[in-house]
Parts: C-alpha cells; structure tokens; sequence
C-alpha cells in the first residue's frame, strides 16, 4: 500500500489503486519489454517468445542463467485453484520442447537491441557466462510466475494451493496508482527490497558491434551515448550517476560522473547523449586499449552482470560503485583532468 503523508508527517492517507490498466496485452507487452532490465534487475531473463494471436500459449517465454524455462502467465482477476490449470497445460507443452525448437521461436522473437542470433551464444552473452551451455542444458526444467493484481486474492490464493502441491510456481503482485491524473506502476518483482534508488552507477555499453569508432567518439567527446534503436538507452542516467564503459570482449575501458543537465540529441549520428567528467584515465584512438576484465568485475561486485543490453543490469549502489572504481583506477590509472 502506497501512502500520503502531510508535512508534519504524522499523518497518513491511502493513496487511490486504479486497476483499470487498459487490456491486458497492454500489460503483457509492458512486462516483456522490461523483462530483462527495469523490471528484474537482480535476476534477469532472456525473452524468446510472447504469444502470439489464435495460438495456444502462455503470455511470456523467458529463460534464466541455468537455461532453464520461465514461463509468465498474466492475471487480472481469476477464481479458485482451477484458474491455472491452462497454465500448467502450457508448462508441460513447453517441457517437451528442444533446444532446436527454442533457437527457433528466439530468431524469430529477438528484441532488437539483440544481435546475436545464435542462442546458445546470446544467452552466454547475456547472462555473462565463461562458457555457452550445451544444447543439453537447456529446458531441464521449467518454473512459472503468475503476475496479478495485488488485489487479486483469489489469484494468490490458487497459486499458493499449487505450490503446496509440489509446482514450481510463484505470484509476482503489481499495482496501478493514481496521483493528480497521472498513474502509476508498481511491481514487486523479488527480492522486494534490494532495488537501487537515487544515485546510482551503470555498466553501459561502448556499441562496439554495432558502432566501431563509438567508443573513441565517447572518449574524445567527454559523453556517454546510444545509437539508433538503442539510443533510448540513456535514459536509464541521471546527472551525478556514475557510469562504467563496457567495451565488448574486454571489460571496462574507463569510469566517468554524468554532468550534464539533461540528455542531449546528436541528430547527424542518431545519437543521445550525456556529457561527462572522466574519472579514469580512458583509452586512446590507435593505441592498444586496456581493460578492467570481466572476471575482475565479478570479484570485486560479486555480481553476474546482464550483458546482452547497452545498460547492464543489475546497476550498482554508489558504495558499490566507489568499491569498484578504486579497483578499476588501479588497473587503468586515475584521470588527467579531463
């Protein structure tokens, strides 16, 4: 429950829940879109399908690190433990599926911002693995996660007699609020409490596969950019954020603050950008470029960062930031006042 409070702050009133989200594609195309970013920055998925009209599917196909399948299923009001009988129906569909038939529905599924067709190469990539799994591995088993209204008791109530019953499943409740004609979304994705909020710093992508000299326009520029449909991506900063480059196969090439008042347009090139001071020393054009390496920002985060989108999730809290910039300086150098 969401409060109000007035300014002496000893007084509390509910905030309105508006549950009149539109339809509920409208709610399912939301959820896809941030599967593997906004929504579950801590434990990422890679999406490979969303249903598809007059076809006998759940709404969302994902899968973890481990290979194994998600499958979402939306709700907005339903009764009774029977409710997700078609749901199960759709788990032990997608049980039987190969590793052939699921590289398939991902070709034809990818989110643009993916360029890897190979599965087995795009889930290394995205999950950030030393080794892409075997064919094998994939779909070894599969979990559901029912969305719904927080609402919804009888919803709740089904999935928990379906978990008692031995089904991997679990409830992920959402909430629609309304302040002064605006609304808002609230989602509970697990763990609850460990999202990072205010000052923050992200691993963000120098676009080496798609845009070779980026990263020397960064660096030369003072900005952090994203380019064409990926350009958006820049959005995920705020001024005083701290801000890593990731330059693909390397690991991180330099460390900057973001200064800039707000996000500019570079139309010639497709480009948004921030302008930033640099905190690192930073790589020069054709000279051998050095890097913090990906095994080292796993030990010093003890995080499994999701590589395959230009902002990597999940992001760093400023402490864990300073942590990793310290180490980052040390292998790179400090910066020269730029």
């Amino acid at each position: 429950m969401l409060f109000s409070f007035n300014e002496n702050e000893d007084e509390l009133e509910p905030v309105e829940i508006d549950d009149s989200f539109g339809k509920e594609k409208d709610l399912e195309n939301l959820l896809a879109k941030h599967l593997f970013g906004t929504l579950f920055e801590k434990s990422p998925f890679l999406p490979f399908l969303q249903s598809r009209r007059r076809q006998n599917e759940a709404d969302i196909y994902a899968l973890n690190a481990e290979g194994d399948i998600i499958i979402f299923e939306l709700k907005r009001w339903v009764a009774g433990s029977g409710a997700l009988e078609q749901l199960l129906r759709y788990t032990q569909e997608a049980g039987r599926w190969s590793y052939e038939a699921i590289a398939e529905k991902y070709v034809a599924y990818k989110e643009k911002s993916l360029t890897e067709t190979n599965l087995q190469k795009a889930h290394q990539e995205a999950f950030g693995l030393d080794h892409p799994l075997e064919k094998g591995e994939f779909n070894r088993r599969q979990r559901m996660i029912v969305v719904g209204s927080a609402a919804a008791e009888d919803l709740i109530e089904a999935v928990g007699y379906w978990n008692n019953q031995g089904i991997d499943i679990d409830f992920i409740p959402y909430r629609i609020y309304k302040i002064k004609e605006k609304r808002y979304f609230e989602f509970f994705a697990k763990p609850y409490d460990e999202r990072v909020t205010g000052r923050k710093a992200i691993l963000f992508d120098t676009d080496s596969s798609w845009k070779p000299n980026a990263i020397w326009e960064m660096m030369e520029k003072k900005r952090v950019s994203a380019y064409g449909s990926r350009k958006e991506e820049v959005h995920r900063l705020s001024k005083g954020d701290l801000v890593f480059y990731y330059h693909k196969g390397q690991g991180i090439v330099a460390g900057a603050e973001v200064t800039g008042g707000k996000v500019m347009a570079d139309a010639a090139h497709d480009e948004l950008f921030w302008t930033v001071k640099f905190l690192t020393a930073i790589p020069e054009r054709d000279k051998p470029i050095h890097a913090f390496s990906v095994a080292d920002i796993r030990r010093v985060t003890g995080k499994n960062f999701f590589w395959a989108r230009t902002a990597k999730v999940p992001y760093l809290s400023l402490t864990e930031a300073q942590k990793l910039l310290d180490e980052v300086r040390k292998c790179l150098g400090d910066s020269r006042g730029d």
